[in-house]
This record gives C-alpha cells, structure tokens and sequence, in this order.
C-alpha cells in the first residue's frame, strides 16, 4: 500500500527528515489524532441540544464542540510537530499574527458544517490539511457519523481507513468519467437556488443531461472521490480551513482541484483567509472550470 511505501512528495520530505518520522509514522499519528477527536465530536453530538451557541462576527455559530475540538486537535498537531504553526477557524488572533511568514502550517476546521451538526444531518467533519509553500500536499476529513477517515497524500495516493484500526485501509483512485451517464453535481441545500441551476445549466449546455446531489460540508470532497458525483464547483464564500483538505485529498486521489481560472489553489498568502471560488472533480482531464466560468 502506498502509505507503507517511501514519500514521494517532496515538499513533505523536509519536514518528515526534522521529525524523523516515515510516512507511515505521520499517518498512523494523525489517525489516531483524528480518532480522538471523532470520538469527542459524537460525544457532543449527542447531546447537541444541550450545547450553548453564540454568534461569531460573520453570524456563523459556534459551539462547545467546535471550541473542544479545536483544543484537542491544536494541543495533539502542536506535540506532534513543535515547530509547525497552526492555523484553526477557532485561532486567537495573536496566534495567527505571522500566518504569512510561515513556509508551512496546519490548517485545521475543527467542526466544519455546524449548522448541520445542530440540525442533525450528519453531515459534519473535522478537516487536518498540511499546507508548505502556500499549496495543500496533504488532507485530512474525518466523518464521526460515518466512523471514517479519508486521508490523501498529493503525489503518493488517497485511502479511506476506518476508526481506530489505523493504517488498514482501502486505497481510493479516481477514474475518468462515463459519458454514457448523467452528469452529476454536487451541492448544497443552503446554497442559492438561483446560483445552482446556474451551474447546472451551464454543464448541461456542455455535458448534456445533469444531474444535482446535495451533500453538506466537506463530505462532498469524499462523496465526489466515492463515485457519487462528477464534479463539486464552490462560487459561494467559505474559508480556507473550509477547503484545503478537500483540495489535497482529491489531487492525492488523482482528481483536479483549481480556481476558476484553471490555476492551483494557494492556502494562507492573502490577507484574507476566505477561499477562491474553486471547482474539484474525479476525472483530471475535465477542465470543468472553463465551462463554469464562462456562466458566472
């Protein structure tokens, strides 16, 4: 499997050769991280109608879990790797003070998708990516409500490993689409109408007949790598810890992740952490950007 096998990637090396851990060495730590704060999610989970909820400043909610779960995984990535910074939704401002200074850091969502955490939809994850020199090289999105990991590394490969069995997994591959079916996208209940038939229309003008799945948070990256869809496109705003997992699993996979110029994403060298409005998709050939873009 390719996790036991020598790291290919080498913008990871450095930072493997500093900690003098094997590839399997950061997986297998990183799972076990992801395990403990899958375990602590569903704990709250379960009783998400006891928990308090405030209003950040953006309006979005935030709970004791998501500020659990930040502790949790900041305190574990921190012991992990001393000299790493961390950049969490739920970061004091002092601590990100630097953020664009740093060559390399975690970018890390705790809870991403609380609003359906508290509405019981499931469809919630907790997001780990690495990001050097401004690009995600590796992503991580644990599902609780699945007891799933999906972790990818860009240029040695993806797998979904199951909790608490650690490196025993199943490696995931992209494939290239079949035209003899519907197009399928990805999308959200919560995004504009309006904006979605858009999109829809624009690939079906291109694609012929399509089709829409909703999927919440960052399930649509693993929903996508699943063969569930085709092609998941983001024009509404979200953050970078929103994304750059998703963007790192996929390419790991074999997929295709870029803005809507075609071009890679870069994590944490702008002064605002909100995302470029960006397209992923299994086959990385398509250039469903081009096709979108032309709409927008």
């Amino acid at each position: 499997m390719w996790w036991n096998q020598t790291n290919r990637n080498e913008r990871l090396q450095p930072i493997l050769s500093q900690s003098a851990f094997s590839q399997a060495d950061l997986l297998t730590q990183l799972l076990a991280i992801a395990d403990e704060a899958s375990d602590l999610a569903r704990a709250f989970y379960r009783k998400s109608h006891e928990l308090e909820v405030v209003r950040k400043g953006d309006s979005t909610p935030l709970t004791d879990a998501d500020t659990g779960l930040h502790h949790l995984i900041y305190e574990r990535l921190e012991a992990l790797f001393p000299k790493l910074p961390i950049l969490s939704e739920e970061s004091e401002v002092a601590q990100l003070e630097d953020r664009l200074k740093w060559p390399a850091c975690w970018v890390v969502d705790p809870l991403d998708g609380t609003k359906e955490f508290l509405e019981k939809t499931d469809q919630f994850t907790i997001n780990i990516a690495l990001v050097i020199d401004g690009k995600a090289e590796l992503g991580l999105i644990s599902i609780p409500c699945r007891c799933e990991h999906w972790l990818g590394v860009v240029e040695n490969g993806a797998a979904v490993f199951p909790e608490h069995e650690g490196l025993k997994g199943q490696v995931i591959q992209t494939s290239s689409r079949d035209s003899s079916r519907p197009l399928v996208m990805l999308a959200s209940h919560r995004h504009s109408a309006k904006r979605v038939e858009l999109l829809l229309n624009s690939l079906a003008d291109r694609f012929g007949h399509t089709e829409r799945v909703n999927s919440g948070s960052a399930v649509k990256f693993c929903d996508l790598l699943s063969g569930v869809a085709d092609v998941y496109p983001r024009t509404s705003l979200c953050s970078e810890w929103d994304v750059a997992a998703g963007d790192a699993l996929v390419r790991a996979a074999g997929g295709r992740v870029t803005d809507m110029n075609g071009r890679q994403i870069h994590y944490n060298r702008r002064p605002s952490l909100l995302a470029e409005p960006f397209v992923a998709s299994a086959d990385p050939d398509i250039d469903y950007a081009a096709v979108i873009s032309k709409s927008l």
